[in-house]
């Protein structure tokens, strides 16, 4: 259908206006008749017109006013008007006309074909401009349709590419699209129908009837949703997953869709919940756990232990610096403790201090100290603190008690040593009376009798000389002497007592120093001794000497049997006071290696042992002295001792 223009004839008498509607009706265009200037402008709010044919001469308001008005008006401004008059010729008026906008005034009478001619021009170029308003409405319509496949295109290759399980609905929630990561996450086709209950199959049964809830009242209140659910995966695995639902609005605000985008938080929740239970575990711990940061060295944590143990609240303690706890540190001090664990030097630090409590009282304890260095970041320090405050209690009193118990040890062996020297001197005058008669009757008893004095004459002065290691008063009688020889003499003297053991010596011919030659030969007996009791089958003993070190400074000797062995678990133990691997099976007090350490401790050097544990393969007793012994190593090694052994 051909496009038609409006045209507007304004005239308060109808003849007039009949004769325009003859006139311009051979236009075709739409003929529109007002009788006065304010039912023109009534017409001009109603629609737009081409041309306006107006007569100058009208009650109310006249031609020129209401052109006046018309111009006013953004919407008509652009109208052109054709003033009609019959009574004015006048240039002035005219001029007056053109004023007032028009495009052209005529004078009554008027050509009919001229004035057709001049408004089919006017309505020529109105139609012209509507169309070019078509046609630039249509353009800008094609464009932005255009534009939206261009930007629906890149919306969907962006969706494509999230990694994230993505979602998408119209306004009343029917899912319409799953993007890639979707689709590779829950296994469903490209090409498979989308829709709610299809979703809620991929949901944790446990969490599937809050999710479609959520899911509805977001529909319903047109406003964003967010839960935590449990998503199953192609191959069966749940897990966590944070949804968010947003609506898309148009450009009225009104709700035109749905975006869901699903992110993977499993791993989060999973340590989150482990750090949870972490956190309960050491709520749960009576010792004091801190943590705290290492630059500001600002407390980050404390668990109930900790508040129950510095007499505060938990939420008192965070914040606080670690200095107001470690009572006996001041900043240097503390960061000098701190430096080997960052430095991975060390991988904790144990030590003994006291921690201050809120209130001021002070509380010892044992800190076990280490830092967690973080991926990214600064890390952080761990303290657990154990109150001691019992155990000191219980080291005091043990100590009182072991310090009693030597006391009484000495005294006992003091009081003994009395009686021992008269009953060997009775002994001994008995034997003498009774000449070389010892094979039987009296005699053989007191021999026997004699035999187990002298047993009990070297406990007792094993107990005498534990006490003198105990209180740093085993004094040592230096003195320049051949080694080898002792070593030979003490062989001769114990082959005599052990005749079922070969004792084989590979020692120099001279190997001369300074030592307590009593006490050297005191630790020899004790290793010999040891060889042949722990070797109940008999068999070789081999002591080895020689001299060692770069310039000869130093002896090594060497005691080595095929007996039972000793474990490798009881090898520490035979060194203490009353250690035996074997408990009491082979006899002793377990005192002789307890003594013969400190003695070859006073002389400056060290002995140690080498078993496989295994029984026929034996033991192997080794002893490292200095070539020289100084006066003052013996007191160093005294107080040593006496603090080993306590």
């Amino acid at each position: 259908m051909r496009p038609r223009a409006s045209i507007l004839m304004v005239d308060d008498h109808p003849s007039n206006l009949l004769a325009l509607e003859a006139i311009l009706e051979p236009l075709g265009q739409e003929l529109v008749k007002a009788t006065s200037g304010e039912e023109a402008l009534k017409f001009l709010l109603q629609r737009d017109f081409a041309v306006i044919l107006m007569d100058v001469q009208m009650p109310g308001l006249d031609g020129f006013q209401t052109a006046s008005i018309i111009k006013q008006r953004e919407r008509t401004r652009t109208i052109p008007i054709i003033f009609l008059t019959a009574l004015s010729r006048d240039a002035a008026h005219i001029f007056k006309g053109y004023a007032h906008g028009a495009v052209d005034y005529l004078l009554k009478p008027f050509d009919p074909e001229i004035l057709r001619s001049k408004v089919s021009v006017f309505v020529d170029l109105f139609l012209k401009e509507q169309q070019i308003q078509r046609q630039a409405a249509l353009l800008r319509q094609r464009e932005r349709e255009a534009v939206e496949r261009q930007g629906e295109l890149r919306y969907r290759r962006l969706t494509e590419s999230l990694p994230e399980v993505m979602w998408a609905a119209s306004a009343d929630g029917a899912f319409t699209y799953a993007n890639r990561a979707g689709r590779d996450y829950t296994g469903i086709r490209e090409d498979q129908p989308l829709s709610l209950n299809a979703f809620l199959e991929f949901v944790h049964p446990v969490d599937r009837e809050e999710m479609r809830a959520a899911w509805e009242l977001a529909i319903r209140s047109g406003q964003r949703v967010e839960r935590e659910f449990r998503l199953r995966r192609f191959d069966g695995v749940y897990r966590w997953h944070l949804a968010r639902a947003v609506p898309e609005r148009d450009e009225g605000g009104r709700v035109a869709g749905w975006i869901a985008v699903a992110t993977d938080i499993d791993d989060k929740r999973r340590a989150e919940e482990a750090l949870g239970r972490f956190k309960m575990t050491l709520d749960a711990t009576l010792d004091c756990v801190l943590m705290f940061s290492p630059d500001s060295l600002t407390l980050t944590y404390a668990n109930a232990g900790a508040a129950k143990q510095l007499a505060g609240a938990v939420d008192e303690l965070v914040g606080l610096s670690v200095l107001e706890v470690e009572s006996a540190f001041d900043e240097a001090g503390f960061r000098k403790l701190l430096a080997p664990l960052v430095s991975g030097t060390l991988p904790s630090q144990t030590y003994s201090t006291t921690h201050r409590r809120r209130d001021g009282s002070e509380v010892p304890v044992e800190v076990v100290l280490q830092y967690v260095a973080a991926d990214e970041g600064l890390g952080r320090f761990i303290s657990v603190a154990r109150d001691i405050t019992e155990r000191q209690r219980a080291e005091t009193a043990l100590r009182l008690a072991s310090e009693a118990k030597d006391a009484f040890l000495a005294a006992a062996s003091h009081e003994l040593r009395t009686p021992l020297a008269a009953a060997k001197g009775h002994a001994h005058l008995a034997l003498l009376k009774l000449g070389g008669e010892t094979e039987a009757g009296p005699g053989k008893s007191l021999k026997i009798i004699n035999r187990q004095i002298d047993r009990m004459a070297k406990l007792v002065e094993d107990l005498l000389d534990i006490s003198r290691l105990q209180a740093g008063r085993l004094s040592l009688e230096l003195e320049r002497f051949d080694l080898s020889q002792l070593v030979q003499e003490t062989r001769d003297r114990m082959a005599v007592l052990s005749q079922g053991h070969e004792i084989q010596v590979e020692t120099p011919e001279h190997l001369v120093g300074t030592w307590d030659r009593g006490r050297l030969d005191q630790v020899l007996t004790n290793l010999l001794s040891n060889a042949i009791r722990y070797s109940p089958e008999g068999g070789a003993v081999l002591v080895r000497l020689g001299g060692e070190g770069k310039d000869g400074d130093g002896v090594h000797l060497s005691v080595k049997d095929s007996g039972v062995g000793i474990p490798k678990e009881k090898q520490a133990l035979i060194f203490e006071r009353f250690g035996r691997a074997h408990g009491s099976k082979y006899g002793g007090l377990g005192l002789g290696l307890t003594i013969s350490q400190g003695i070859v401790e006073q002389h400056g050097g060290r002995i140690w042992v080498e078993s496989p544990g295994v029984p026929g393969q034996g033991s192997t007793f080794h002893v490292w002295l200095p070539r020289e012994t100084e006066g003052g190593v013996a007191a160093s090694h005294h107080a040593s001792s006496s603090r080993t052994a306590s």
